[in-house]
């Protein structure tokens, strides 16, 4: 995977929309979409398959909201807004 640190990266808005249009867009669709690098699409959606589901929302810990400029971060955020973390 290339580093992602030096390219543009997804809002966190922009996760939501790809865990919710996930299968009506290809990876070259989000990319298009969102005016952004093919590997960084890829690079969004390894780090979603790598979140769990919570059994319950409330247990999932205020600070893994905590965004910094990485992609990880921009990620787990918007899988917390959804039972994921």
């Amino acid at each position: 995977m290339t580093d992602p640190t030096a390219k543009k990266l997804p809002t966190v808005e922009q996760v939501e929309e790809i865990m919710k249009d996930w299968g009506e867009y290809s990876v070259e669709g989000f990319a298009d979409r969102f005016q952004l690098d093919k590997e960084i699409i890829e690079a969004t959606v390894e780090y979603l398959r790598k979140l769990k589901r919570a059994s319950d929302e409330s247990s999932i810990p205020v600070m893994a909201c905590y965004r910094n400029d990485r992609l990880e971060s921009i990620v787990r955020c918007a899988g917390t807004r959804h039972g994921y973390w």
